[in-house]
C-alpha cells in the first residue's frame, strides 16, 4: 500500500503521518517512509537527520538512482532523458522493501530491518531564486513508479502542505490520500479545494478526510458541515502529543488518548487496480511529453512507453 497524507500546512499532517508510521510498525508491517515536504518534519519526527547529501533530491542521489532504475531498459535513452514521469518497462530495475534491496541500502536510514526512512530534501543556499521544489519531486515521482511492495507492505509519504501533488504526477501514485483538516476555515478550504483537484484528476475515490485537533462535538459538526461529508476519522486535541513536542521528543503512540483512528485509516486503504494506475500515469506522461519545453530539453519523450496492447 501506499499513502500520502496531506493538508493545510500547521494541520498536523507531519505528526499524523508519524503516529501512522508507528502504528503500523507496532502492527508488524515493512514501511518505507518519506519525507517530501519542503520543510523536513517527517524524518526528524522519526528520529532520522536530514542530512542535504542523504537527500533524494540531491544531484548525486538523483544520478544514481536513475542509473539504477533504468538497467537494461532501452526505452528510455539514457538517464539524462528520465523526466518525472519516466514510466518502468522492460529491463528497469524495481525498488522493493526488502532491507537489502540496493536502493534502501543506499538512499535510506534504516530504523529496523523493517522500517526505513528517507526523505526528499529541502532547498540549499545555491538554488536561492533559481531552484522549484517540484523538481526536487521528480526523483520521488521516478521512486514511487518504479515501487514493487509485497502484501503487508507500506509506503508512507508526508506530502508539500496544500495542492501541489497535482502539479506533477504523485496524485495517481498513492492507494490513498489523507487529507487532514482542522476545523478551521482556513483548512477546510485547503480540503475541499484538493477534493476538486482530485475530482477532476480522476482519484477522488482515494481521498480521505481525516479531522484533526478536535476539540468537541462542536468541532466535529463544523467538519461535517464544512466538508460536506463525514470525516472518516478524527483525532482530538492531545495533550500529551504536545508535550512531547514541547520536550523535544518524539511522538508516540503512547502520547495518544486512543490509536483507533489511525486503524480506521489502515483498514479503510485498499489497493488501486495497477492497470487504472498504469492508465493514468500514462496519460500524465503524455501530457508531459507534449510539453515544449520538455521536447527542447529531452526530446520526444512518449517513446519511453511501451506499447498498449489490446
Amino acid at each position: 500500500m501506499k499513502i500520502a497524507f496531506t493538508g493545510k500546512g500547521g494541520s498536523g499532517k507531519s505528526t499524523v503521518a508519524t503516529l501512522f508510521v508507528a502504528h503500523l510498525r507496532a502492527a508488524g508491517h515493512r514501511v518505507l517512509a518519506v519525507d517530501a515536504d519542503v520543510n523536513v518534519h517527517l524524518a526528524p519526527l522519526l528520529g532520522v537527520t536530514a542530512h542535504s547529501r542523504g537527500a533524494l533530491s540531491h544531484p548525486d542521489n538523483v544520478t544514481a538512482l536513475r542509473s539504477h532504475l533504468i538497467g537494461d531498459n532501452t526505452l528510455i535513452g539514457g538517464v539524462q532523458r528520465f523526466v518525472a514521469t519516466t514510466p518502468p518497462g522492460p529491463g528497469s530495475r524495481p525498488v522493493t522493501l526488502d532491507p537489502g534491496d540496493p536502493v534502501l541500502a543506499a538512499h535510506a536510514v534504516a530504523l529496523d530491518e523493517r522500517t526505513h526512512v528517507m526523505h526528499v530534501g529541502t532547498y540549499e543556499p545555491e538554488e536561492i531564486g533559481a531552484g522549484c521544489y517540484h523538481g526536487h519531486l521528480a526523483i520521488l515521482e521516478n521512486l514511487l513508479s518504479h515501487l514493487r511492495t509485497l502484501d503487508g507492505d507500506w509506503v508512507v509519504c508526508d506530502m508539500v502542505a496544500g495542492t501541489d501533488a497535482f502539479a506533477n504526477s504523485l496524485h495517481a501514485q498513492f492507494d490513498a490520500i489523507v487529507v487532514v483538516v482542522e476545523p478551521t476555515p482556513e483548512s477546510v478550504t485547503v480540503a475541499r479545494r484538493y477534493r476538486e483537484l482530485a475530482a477532476a484528476a480522476g482519484v477522488a475515490d482515494l481521498l480521505v478526510f481525516v479531522g484533526n485537533k478536535v476539540a468537541d462535538e462542536i468541532d466535529r459538526d463544523y467538519l461535517r458541515r464544512e466538508l460536506g461529508t463525514e470525516p472518516l476519522t478524527v483525532l482530538t486535541a492531545q495533550a500529551g502529543l504536545r508535550r512531547a513536542r514541547q520536550l523535544g521528543v518524539c511522538p508516540s503512540l503512547t502520547d495518544l488518548d486512543d490509536a483507533t483512528p489511525l486503524r480506521r485509516v489502515a483498514e479503510h486503504v485498499r489497493p488501486v487496480d495497477p492497470r487504472r494506475r498504469r492508465a493514468l500515469l500514462r496519460d500524465l506522461h503524455l501530457k508531459t511529453a507534449g510539453k515544449d519545453w520538455v521536447r527542447n530539453a529531452y526530446g520526444d519523450v512518449s517513446d519511453q512507453l511501451e506499447p498498449v496492447t489490446v
